[in-house]
């Protein structure tokens, strides 16, 4: 595994205080890599690098408050945090919101949608992969969701946003191959998190943080001779409806 001068391996993960992105945090500080968590909540960054660092006195957690709402500011500040570190080991496009909605959704909730979950998304990764290729490897892993496979009407603009991600991710991965990066997107259904805790489906019977770990893990210890562009990862109670 290719490390910076320092010997560190630095994994970047966006929405990285919360959800699926904290999980995935601690998942690679297991992995032994260093980690760079972007994301919009000031306390909740500040609060995951105090636990992660207090369980693994040996990790280094960086953290950047941005808000993914304002793609100009993405823009601006991606290159520079990138700047800061030799190589990029792995990114994890974990952030996101979700808002139900349809022909009724406002302008600001459309907005706020598209920004998040596709525009800000998109900037990271194109300045990652910039950069991997020009290191010559990388992972980049974005979490999609199985409402981008089969469009949800009661959530449909949140759909399309994923929808969108599945795809580029799937370009992504044809357009990196040669250069020794992979790419894939992750889509699970519900997941255990604040963000999808409406009180619709019982919390015992979403898929947990945890098996978003797994899913990790499997992809990263395929052979060499394995690819994979797109793991689905079902939730059971929503199928059997």
């Amino acid at each position: 595994m290719n490390t910076d001068v320092k010997g560190k391996k630095w994994a970047l993960i966006t929405g990285g205080s919360r959800g699926i992105g904290r999980s995935l945090a601690n998942y690679f500080v297991e992995q032994g890599f260093s980690l760079i968590l972007i994301a919009c909540n000031d306390d909740g960054l500040i609060k995951t690098k105090v636990e992660i660092e207090s369980q693994y006195p040996l990790s280094q957690v960086d953290i950047y408050n941005v808000d993914f709402n304002v793609p100009e500011e993405m823009e601006m500040v991606i290159p520079i945090i990138l700047n800061r570190y030799k190589n990029i080991d792995v990114l994890v496009n974990s952030a996101g919101v979700l808002i139900a909605g349809n022909i009724s959704m406002s302008f600001t909730d459309l907005s706020r949608l598209i920004n998040v979950n596709l525009l800000s998304t998109m900037m990271v990764c194109n300045f990652v992969a910039t950069k991997m290729k020009q290191q010559g490897f990388g992972e980049i892993y974005n979490i999609g969701s199985t409402a981008g496979l089969v469009p949800v009407s009661k959530i449909a603009a949140y759909s399309a946003t994923k929808s969108a991600i599945i795809s580029y991710s799937q370009s992504l991965y044809d357009e990196l191959l040669p250069f020794n990066i992979t790419v894939c997107c992750l889509c699970p259904s519900v997941v255990n998190t604040d963000m999808t805790n409406d009180g619709r489906i019982s919390n015992e019977l979403k898929i947990e943080p945890e098996d978003i770990n797994k899913a990790m893990q499997f992809m990263r210890t395929l052979s060499s001779g394995a690819a994979m562009s797109m793991l689905s990862i079902r939730c059971r109670v929503i199928d059997l409806e």
